[in-house]
């Protein structure tokens, strides 16, 4: 929710905010990843294998 102050000025609530930097940043993972596919290919498998190596040791 965005309101207006006497002064002129914008205030926007925690969620919207939280909602637009979510946004943001999404929208810069998708380009880091249609501009270097090799390097979010390997990025992806390092994770991966992180994750595994993870639920391995339980």
């Amino acid at each position: 929710m965005t309101t207006t102050t006497a002064d002129h000025t914008t205030k926007t609530t925690g969620s919207t905010g939280a909602k637009t930097q979510f946004t943001q940043a999404t929208d810069k993972a998708r380009a880091f990843a249609k501009a270097r596919p090799g390097a979010t290919a390997a990025l992806a498998g390092v994770v991966g294998l992180a994750l595994l190596n993870t639920l391995r040791g339980r």
